[in-house]
C-alpha cells in the first residue's frame, strides 16, 4: 500500500507524485487514557526507487511528513493501524493531488 502526491519538501523541492510509504504504525495509550496513532512515512521519487536495492539512499527528507499522530479510538471505527494512517496522511495539508498507488 502507499500513495502518490504532489508535495514540496522542507527545503521547497516541488516533487510531482512522490510515493509516499507508511513504514511503520504504532497505537500508544497516553496519560490521560486516551490513545494516538503515530505513524512514520517514507518519501521516493517513484515506486522503482523505493524497490531499489539502495532505496535507502533515495529517500527524501521531508521533516513536515517524517513522523505523524492521529486520534486512535480502539472501541469504534477502523482498527486497521495502516488504514487509519494511509487516511490521515490523505488529509495532510502538505499533499495534494493525491492518488493511491
Amino acid at each position: 500500500m502507499a500513495i502518490k502526491a504532489n508535495m514540496t519538501t522542507h527545503d521547497g523541492i516541488a516533487l510531482t507524485q512522490a510515493y509516499c510509504v507508511v513504514r511503520s504504525a504504532e497505537v500508544k495509550k497516553l496519560e490521560d487514557d486516551s490513545f494516538e496513532l503515530e505513524y512514520q512515512v517514507q518519501i521516493y521519487a517513484t515506486a522503482a526507487t523505493r524497490a531499489a536495492e539502495t532505496e535507502q539512499d533515495n529517500r527524501i527528507s521531508n521533516n513536515n511528513l517524517r513522523t505523524l499522530r492521529c486520534v486512535y479510538n480502539p472501541t469504534t471505527g477502523e482498527q486497521n493501524a495502516f488504514k487509519l494512517a494511509y487516511a490521515d496522511l490523505k488529509t495532510q495539508s502538505e499533499l495534494a493531488s493525491i492518488v493511491d498507488a
